[in-house]
């Protein structure tokens, strides 16, 4: 796991400048605390900080040259599955000099070229330099586990882990107008396009070349549609017993390392089953770590604890107060290069720093939920043709949404009112809808947000008739890429590596070609998971209800200083002007009469105004 950066002139007479380079860098130490490493040759320049996991000696330093000096590679991630692909080179004649998967991934590429990638179970980004063609090859993991940057500008392609790579060299940070609704409705900026005007993102399971003369080019090499259409055909006879199986194994590919390993703790069924899976593989003492909080209705220490006690973890627990994760957030705003979207980026870059001190790499439960049908707001998709007569229905929707942090209720009410079935796929993951903006002045078009439209295509070929799905399949591309962003940013921000189980290709391409029986039967969802590895948790986790690893940020903004400070002067704000058409007055208003709506706006727009003054936006 590490940070990498890089340059690319078009015009192969100029040079990269190696105190540019170092620059770029440097400004990603913190993902890359152990080395650092650069190599500038004519046009082109790599530099890479290193977070050590596999073989810690130098000979894995990057950049990593081939043996016949053609190919240089700097690579961010790991490649679970190196060992058998070591052989396999091994056995084709490739002699290596490090035990690391970086010079795996290398001498894969020199031999298979890009359709090597289909052989790797990981987490990866990576840039490889071919000195012969005087070209590079990028390439992003399947989901987007780890990120990748790029901006063409000066007639050169710069790429880095984090766009403040860029800023780090004198390229101007601006906001991203055009993406300004689409961050105001759903609260992350999908696909390519990204909050600064001319930086991109290459887009999960995409590869491309960049060559001279401004070539660029990139293709998709991974299709998830492709994977699901053609495994229907061929689904386990026994699904909860394939599932076991494939996760168990999966849990013992991510605790390979040469570093300590640990694991990232709640209450919920989704960290408490990498326990169980470490248990089942005899991986035993391994640290845990969990977040609690003094409010009762946030804390699943105790339930954390129950978990760790009974699968041998060694169990850490902090307990955050609200000043604490304040002090937090000017941090994880600057580490995370957007605004923050889930506000408990906060708390993770907490627990990450405080289990630095113990583990260099963290498992994590992220995705169980998007894959296995786990969030409660697909269920009324699985009741669209009746949801715009239940709005009234206040005893039904009161007792099958009791005790919740959310008042799921009132949602419920907002998301179904005017919305067809296509608008209530698209709004399932948000909180604030477009006729509750219209009510407060300003116009938003979901035919606006080409990406997410692009995803929602898909996913109506492939579950024509299930709306449940469809929002399934559009989380993992959009709603997993906002949760993937946080744990990459909060975890290297304290330079510890996150694993995710649940991300396993093998996971990730069959999961969705299974019969929604199996995922979104029961009152809960996760029918396959709560059928198999979880069964084994303490009952107390099983019939628990779900928080979503949240923090009581309305009682501690209530009582912040500073968050007072820009409640009171939110008509004179300049990051409010940014939403043209925002009737503030009336925001101001329902935030001083507790409105749910115009609380989370400003919220919202609080960590908008924290993600500008890190930039000085």
């Amino acid at each position: 796991m590490c940070g990498i950066a890089g340059i690319f002139h078009f015009d192969l007479e100029r040079s990269v400048d190696s105190s540019v380079l170092k620059k770029m860098g440097d400004s990603l130490e913190h993902r890359g605390p152990d080395g650092d490493g650069l190599l500038a040759h004519k046009n082109v320049g790599l530099a890479h900080r290193r977070l050590a996991i596999i073989d810690l000696s130098d000979l894995a330093a990057q950049p990593f040259t081939a043996s016949d000096g053609r190919y240089t590679i700097v690579f961010n991630g790991e490649i679970f599955n190196f060992l058998e692909l070591k052989k396999e080179l091994e056995n084709k004649g490739v002699n290596f000099r490090s035990k690391s998967d970086t010079e795996v991934l290398l001498y894969l590429y020199r031999l298979y070229g890009e359709s090597m990638l289909e052989k790797l179970n990981g987490m990866f980004a990576f840039t490889i330099y071919d000195k012969e063609q005087n070209e590079l090859f990028i390439a992003r993991d399947r989901i987007g586990i780890k990120p990748f940057y790029y901006q063409i500008v000066n007639n050169s392609f710069y790429f880095a882990s984090e766009p403040k790579a860029f800023f780090a060299i004198g390229i101007d940070a601006e906001i991203n107008n055009e993406v300004l609704d689409e961050l105001l409705l759903f609260r992350y900026v999908a696909g390519e396009n990204t909050c600064f005007k001319n930086i991109k993102r290459l887009l999960p399971g995409y590869c491309g070349k960049v060559k001279l003369n401004g070539d660029f080019k990139v293709r998709r090499w991974w299709n998830l549609a492709e994977k699901i259409i053609a495994n229907r055909e061929n689904v386990p006879s026994n699904p909860y017993q394939w599932f076991e199986d494939t996760f168990h194994s999966s849990i013992s590919y991510r605790s390979i390392s040469d570093v300590p390993v640990g694991v990232m703790l709640s209450g919920g069924l989704d960290s408490g089953s990498v326990a169980v899976a470490l248990n089942h593989n005899n991986q035993k003492n391994l640290a845990a770590f969990t977040v609690a909080f003094e409010q009762k209705d946030y804390n699943e220490g105790h339930l954390a604890r129950k978990v760790a006690g009974k699968f041998g973890l060694n169990y850490h627990e902090i307990v955050l107060k609200g000043p604490e994760l304040l002090k937090c957030l000017d941090q994880a705003s600057w580490y995370h290069d957007e605004p923050l979207v889930h506000q408990n980026d906060a708390q993770m870059l907490a627990l990450s720093s405080y289990a630095k001190k113990h583990v260099t790499v963290l498992l994590s439960g992220e995705g169980g939920d998007e894959f296995m049908g786990g969030y409660v707001r697909y269920k009324p998709l699985n009741h669209h043709k009746i949801l715009g007569f239940v709005g009234g229905a206040s005893g039904f929707l009161g007792h099958v949404y009791k005790g919740s942090i959310v008042n799921r209720f009132e949602k419920l009410s907002r998301y179904t009112r005017g919305n067809d079935l296509r608008s209530l796929v698209h709004l399932n993951p948000s909180d604030i809808y477009p006729r509750d903006f219209k009510m407060l002045g300003k116009e938003i078009t979901l035919e606006n947000f080409d990406y997410r439209n692009r995803v929602y295509t898909e996913a109506i070929s492939l579950y024509p008739k299930e709306p449940a799905r469809q929002a399934m399949y559009m989380d993992l591309f959009i709603h997993m890429a906002s949760v993937l962003d946080r744990n990459d940013r909060m975890t290297m921000g304290a330079g510890i590596e996150c694993r995710v189980p649940f991300m396993d290709y093998r996971l990730m391409e069959m999961i969705p070609a299974l019969d929604s029986v199996h995922l979104l039967k029961g009152k809960k969802g996760k029918f396959l998971l709560s059928n198999s590895v979880a069964q084994k948790l303490p009952n107390d986790v099983l019939n628990f209800k779900k928080l979503g690893f949240s923090v009581p940020w309305e009682s501690y903004f209530r009582t912040d200083e500073r968050f007072n400070d820009f409640t009171s002067r939110l008509s004179k704000s300049e990051t409010w002007e940014l939403f043209e058409g925002i009737d503030i007055k009336a925001i101001s208003k329902g935030y001083q009469d507790n409105d749910y709506i115009a609380n989370s706006l400003v919220r919202q727009v609080y960590m908008v105004d924290l993600w500008r003054k890190a930039y000085n936006l």
